[in-house]
């Protein structure tokens, strides 16, 4: 494995890159390494660590849901043209 350093780093990177360490329990190391894999097309982004707060409110719908919203939404379709007068 190749050993890389990097100068004059300014503040406001180097702080990013230790909270964004600390908010995904990693080595500052590691998350530089994960980054640069990604920006490079190496690696595919990892997901958000608040994307998988909402796992259980996504899904899809079955033909059924569909049929029953879209029976639901019909009456926003109709267009009164006493509204238009």
């Amino acid at each position: 494995m190749k050993s890389l350093t990097i100068h004059a780093l300014d503040e406001q990177l180097a702080e990013q890159i230790k909270r964004r360490a600390q908010e995904l329990s990693i080595s500052m190391n590691e998350l530089i390494k994960r980054l640069l894999a990604e920006s490079l097309g190496i690696k595919a982004p990892a997901m958000p660590p608040h994307k998988g707060d909402f796992a259980g409110f996504c899904g899809v719908w079955t033909d059924d849901d569909v049929r029953a919203f879209e029976e639901r939404v019909a009456d926003t379709e109709r267009i009164d043209p006493e509204d238009w007068k």
